[in-house]
């Protein structure tokens, strides 16, 4: 979408125009959480340390001024570095290439031209399976378990999910004070799915489970204020939650996830000069949950997973 909370407070496109869109994102994990107690002995006896590097390449392209349609490539190179899935020894395994890409339909519920000072964007549309979901690299095994091996490497850095998915998606702003606006946005992503055919990168529970083809769901809401109107200058701060559901909505959830959720104060700086916009914000983690999995559930234990401490997002869009 269209959907810029810079100095000018939003923008819409014209029939017949595109807005060009990259973005960027950094995290580190290397602190293990139960429920949302951290897990002390978390570095000393897994000592996973995840770093993802992933871009999004977005273009939308105006129908109406109204109506518009997004198409979005993902790029993703992860690492994992660990002791626990080699041989005590760290060692680290890599993943990179094409995401899965999506296709969403996009409408203004309100009139562009008559709801300068507020407007909901609904979007509705499909993840298709392009990214890998079978990246294999070495894993540095117990010589009672065979040495050196190729096996898929985590979940958490596999390129794709493995299945077809139905995209929900809404943004909304409103001017609320003199160069104050409010912003709420939220995004779902149903995976029908039930696995993959891809197995975990360590047993789990005593054996090598099936992963996941999870549900995931991002929610924002806060407020922007124009510092320097002139010169395209804006402020934001707000609140953020990222998560991956226990159970999906649609269909069957057998396989391995790391269900959870992070919740983050997202502060950030927008910058809007002519027809480009660009955009920093760096969230930072006040609550994070590992909630239980199937497996969690079935033999009354329940895993860790790492968070990040905080978030690198940078974005930069061009209309033309």
């Amino acid at each position: 979408m269209a959907l810029s909370l810079g100095a000018q407070g939003i923008e819409y496109l014209e029939p017949g125009h595109f807005q060009s869109f990259v973005s960027y994102r950094y995290l580190s994990a290397d602190r293990g959480y139960i429920g949302t107690h951290q897990y002390a002995a978390y570095r000393k006896k897994i000592g996973a340390e995840l770093k993802v590097h992933s871009a999004d390449v977005n273009l939308t392209y105006a129908l109406t001024k109204r109506y518009s349609a997004s198409l979005t490539m993902p790029f993703v190179y992860g690492v994992v570095s660990s002791r626990l899935e080699h041989d005590g020894a760290r060692h680290s395994v890599r993943a990179s290439g094409l995401g899965d890409v999506r296709l969403a339909a996009n409408a203004w519920v309100f009139d562009p031209d008559t709801s300068n000072k507020g407007n909901i964007a609904l979007s509705l549309g499909v993840k298709s399976p392009t990214g890998d979901v079978d990246v294999t690299d070495t894993y540095h095994r117990k010589p009672q378990n065979g040495g050196k091996q190729r096996h898929p490497v985590d979940i958490a850095i596999q390129p794709g999910d493995g299945g077809w998915g139905l995209i929900t998606e809404m943004q909304s702003f409103r001017g609320i004070f003199e160069n104050t606006y409010a912003y709420a946005t939220g995004f779902y992503l149903s995976n029908p799915r039930n696995t993959n055919g891809v197995d975990t990168s360590i047993p789990i529970y005593g054996k090598y489970r099936k992963d996941s083809v999870a549900d995931q769901y991002q929610a924002r809401a806060g407020l922007s204020y124009e510092v320097w109107p002139h010169q395209g200058l804006a402020v934001s701060l707000g609140g953020r939650i990222d998560g991956v559901l226990q159970r999906d909505l649609i269909g069957l959830s057998d396989g391995w996830r790391r269900p959870g959720y992070v919740i983050y104060v997202e502060p950030g700086l927008i910058l809007s000069h002519g027809k480009n916009t660009f955009s920093v914000y760096v969230p930072v983690a006040v609550q994070r949950n590992r909630q239980g999995n199937v497996f969690d559930n079935e033999f009354h234990g329940h895993g860790p997973g790492a968070f990040a401490d905080y978030l690198v997002l940078f974005s930069a869009s061009r209309l033309f």
